[in-house]
């Protein structure tokens, strides 16, 4: 083998192994969750006819004493197929024939399980930590705004953000992200007392739109300004119609513009190029540092509980976001979307030899997956637990027929969706814009 074959596979294999790495995080997520319905199912004596993870063509498959274990090509999903699930059944281990309240613990354990891994992983994550977070402010930048009067102040415990409670110091983050405005009501407990702070100001900068080099030339435009008619490789010239010579005076420019819709003018291919009323992304400046204390088992068991509590606020949160139109589909990302994010962050995590965000990912998907199952969807978890509700209300179960139906066309719009999502992916992945 040549030394330039050598250099080639090694290029191949920088590429392949992180996407590797996020197939077997989806691998374990999604066997976490069958898992999770197979082990009650078992331990409810019912008849499991195969377990199975991926779809597609089938890679291996086993057949046990009574149950098949597959593995399929994609790692896309998964199964645990049981005797009765979705018909009637005369076998007295089949699942439609067992109690009611052994059907909901089957079947809500996928998405519990998915939730546990979460809560487990973030427990771990805390654990690694030099110090626990407390919410609690230590001290302030020197170039902090929030501490001004009637504001923030050393000591405050951190309790409530714009009305959302805060549950750990990953809240703060996340919470102060959602408001562009840079104003927030705060509520803190300071000195034993509980205090509402309607209005704490902090600095607001333009961020994660864009970078620019010593030229004035960008790169790495998000898909939103890609839409705007802003491209990679366009020289600013003139801000709100104010010339920029250099770095300096093109951040101050943008500094100026208090509503973050700015005007544009580039080069680009050696025309000049307007670009008019783009809206940029705004970052709230977090001025202060939060206090940490000594790890002991108590507080780090306590913080990956609220870590988990967070991400699962967060997860709903975005979701409500998403049908309010606070972000739009390209901003959604799917299965192949998630694989790029999680591969560009085992690169990242390789370079720098700090795999904590990584796991943070994973911790975030996990728990992601097991919320969004609960929902009452046809087809999903949830959708199954509604149906079952509706029979411990009404002592009386929906005919097996009808509830095939709505899981049925549940599924079906479930894989639209699914699709639509996947090729905004890869359309993004290609041209670098997402869908609308």
């Amino acid at each position: 083998m040549s030394f330039f074959s050598f250099l080639t596979i090694a290029a191949v294999w920088s590429k392949v192994w992180p996407i590797l790495i996020a197939i077997l995080f989806f691998g374990i997520i999604i066997f976490i969750h069958e898992f999770g319905h197979f082990i009650f199912a078992k331990l409810f004596g019912v008849k499991v006819n195969e377990f199975a993870l991926g779809m597609g063509p089938t890679l291996l498959k086993k057949q046990g004493k009574e149950t098949k274990y597959a593995l399929h090509l994609f790692p896309i999903g998964g199964y645990c197929a049981m005797e009765g699930e979705d018909e009637s059944s005369d076998d007295a281990r089949a699942f439609c024939n067992k109690k009611l309240w052994q059907r909901i613990i089957i079947v809500a354990a996928g998405a519990t399980f998915n939730i546990l891994l979460g809560v487990i992983i973030c427990t771990a994550l805390v654990g690694t930590n030099e110090y626990v977070g407390t919410g609690t402010i230590l001290q302030f930048y020197d170039t902090a705004v929030s501490n001004s009067e009637g504001g923030l102040q050393p000591g405050d415990k951190i309790l409530e953000i714009d009305g959302k409670r805060v549950f750990s110091d990953y809240d703060i983050t996340f919470l102060m992200q959602r408001n562009a405005s840079g104003k927030f009501r705060f509520v803190v407990r300071r000195d034993g007392e509980k205090l509402e702070l309607p209005e704490v100001h902090f600095a607001v900068r333009t961020g994660g739109n864009f970078s620019f080099d010593e030229n004035n030339v960008i790169a790495d435009v998000s898909a939103k300004l890609k839409k705007a008619g802003m491209k990679n490789g366009d020289k600013i010239l003139k801000i709100n119609g104010v010339a920029v010579k250099d770095n300096a005076a093109l951040s101050a420019e943008i500094a100026k513009d208090k509503d973050y819709t700015i005007n544009f003018t580039v080069e680009r291919d050696g025309e000049t190029i307007d670009v008019a009323d783009v809206k940029m992304m705004t970052v709230t400046v977090f001025d202060f540092v939060i206090l940490g204390e000594d790890k002991n088992v108590l507080n780090v068991a306590a913080g990956g509980v609220k870590y988990a509590l967070s991400m699962s606020r967060m997860v709903y949160l975005s979701l409500f976001d998403l049908i309010t139109g606070r972000y739009g589909l390209s901003e959604l990302a799917g299965p192949v979307g998630t694989v790029s994010v999680i591969a560009d962050m085992a690169q990242n995590s390789a370079e720098s030899a700090d795999w904590s965000g990584l796991f943070m990912i994973m911790a975030l998907i996990t728990i992601n997956i097991g919320l969004f199952n609960l929902l009452p969807i046809p087809a999903l978890d949830g959708g199954r637990l509604f149906f079952m509700l509706i029979e411990l209300i009404f002592r009386k179960p929906v005919p097996a027929k009808y509830e095939g139906w709505i899981h049925a066309v549940g599924m079906v719009l479930l894989l639209i969706f699914m699709a639509v999502i996947s090729a905004s992916d890869l359309w993004k992945w290609i041209s670098g814009v997402g869908f609308y």
